[in-house]
């Protein structure tokens, strides 16, 4: 019985998944689309931190 009720479980998760698959996939493309300017963002933050006085007006 308890084999059966894993198996009616996995199943289950496994449902689950594949339900959560298209969102997965839109925002793993989102994140992606996302990280160019993100670096950038991270790239300039180092570049203040590293050379303050490039900065002093701003």
């Amino acid at each position: 019985m308890n084999t059966l009720r894993f198996i009616w479980l996995t199943l289950v998760q496994l449902g689950k998944q594949i339900s959560l698959l298209p969102q997965t996939i839109a925002n793993a493309f989102r994140q992606r689309q996302r990280q160019p300017s993100l670096k950038a963002l991270e790239a300039e933050r180092l570049d203040r931190i590293r050379n303050p006085s490039k900065y002093r007006g701003k």
